[in-house]
């Protein structure tokens, strides 16, 4: 008897998380509160660092700033 192929499950990989933000709680949640309502789907967006315009990805950290680990340091 054949068996069935497993269907891919899960988020492909060509799409990144966003990075983590240098923000509090209270700034988050100010934020998330003001926004207004979504409208249209929401589209894949590229986060990317304002110095040496790499992209900034989930395990690093994209500061108020909008510079990465890197350039933040180097700019304090």
């Amino acid at each position: 008897m054949a068996t069935k192929r497993k269907k891919k499950r899960g988020r492909p990989m060509e799409r990144r998380y966003p990075p983590k933000i240098d923000a509090t709680p209270e700034e988050v949640a100010q934020v998330l509160l003001n926004a207004g309502p979504v409208k249209g789907p929401v589209s894949g967006r590229n986060y990317y660092c304002v110095d040496c315009k790499r992209q900034v990805a989930y395990p690093e950290t994209l500061y108020n700033d909008n510079r990465c680990a890197g350039c933040h340091q180097a700019a304090v």
